[in-house]
């Protein structure tokens, strides 16, 4: 999901002042990627270089973790899981990104992009098997490492893409209910500073995200501080957004709508807890991060 001459140009303030209806949502992590310097996560089991990251994985008993390793060669984690229990979410803002069902609880078909080690994926398939997911990696070694390592499967209900996520979204005619963005690679010419490709940050591509959305559907970006994200804020209040913060952290989940409906912290408390009792393997408590509305926009 790089982009070069082409982007840059595209990012000469594609994000003032732009006045584009697009509903999203954001997942604000302060440390999202833990940075590390020892061994704390495990021994290296595995360690190549693709053509967009260099690529490490550490296992600590049935921990296992990917990691991209910056030029500096500090570790940044991309994805863990216990492969004793694929589908638990053990970062707060994945669990935190799940808002969305508070907002729009039925979903039939949702797009990944970003594969990591498929924790989203596991996630889903284990408490919503029904849902058909579409995920889109740019790097096909992280594909290969995720079917390796990691235990994402292909199925029918379960389609992994190799592509370039602008390309994608440009080019594909089906219709989505939730779009999570979750895109990272190592910081370089082609990203923003905390590793996002730059062509995902064009007022274009925002507004082919929007014309993918089926009714009532929804977008979550996962994005860590930057030096624009005041900006991003900005435009989801133009927006219905729910904001949540995350505990221990000073970082915040909004989950954007075309839902127009609004819904306050009572009534997302009581689907919270309707949705505890629809996914009790989920791992975390639906009523809890309901709890933790911050303030809810229109």
């Amino acid at each position: 999901m790089t982009g070069k001459s082409e982007a840059m140009a595209a990012m000469s303030g594609p994000l003032k002042r732009r006045r584009v209806l697009l509903i999203i949502g954001i997942a604000w992590f302060a440390g999202i990627w833990s940075v590390v310097a020892d061994e704390r996560v495990g021994r290296i089991e595995y360690e190549t270089q693709s053509l967009y990251s260099h690529i490490r994985i550490r296992t600590s008993g049935t921990i296992r973790t990917l990691i991209f390793v910056r030029d500096t060669g500090e570790e940044a984690y991309e994805s863990q899981m216990d492969v004793r229990r694929p589908h638990l979410l053990r970062f707060s803002y994945l669990q935190h990104m799940f808002a969305n069902y508070l907002i729009q609880p039925q979903q039939s078909k949702c797009l990944i992009v970003g594969l990591g080690g498929g924790s989203m994926v596991h996630f889903l398939q284990t408490n919503d098997p029904a849902v058909a997911i579409d995920a889109v990696e740019i790097d096909a070694v992280v594909v290969q490492l995720a079917e390796r390592f990691f235990k994402v499967k292909r199925s029918d209900r379960v389609k992994l893409v190799v592509a370039d996520a602008f390309d994608f979204i440009a080019k594909t005619q089906e219709k989505y209910d939730t779009i999570y963005m979750d895109a990272f690679l190592k910081p370089a010419a082609g990203t923003d500073e905390t590793g996002v490709p730059l062509r995902l940050r064009t007022i274009n591509f925002y507004k082919q995200l929007q014309s993918r959305l089926s009714e009532g559907g929804s977008v979550v970006f996962n994005i860590n501080p930057y030096s624009e994200m005041n900006e991003d804020l900005l435009t989801i209040a133009e927006a219905q957004s729910y904001v949540f913060s995350l505990p221990n952290s000073e970082g915040v989940v909004a989950v954007g709508s075309m839902n127009t409906e609004p819904l306050d912290r009572a009534a997302l408390v009581t689907r919270g807890r309707a949705l505890d009792k629809r996914f009790p393997k989920a791992g975390f408590r639906f009523e809890t991060i309901a709890s933790h509305l911050k303030n809810a926009s229109r």
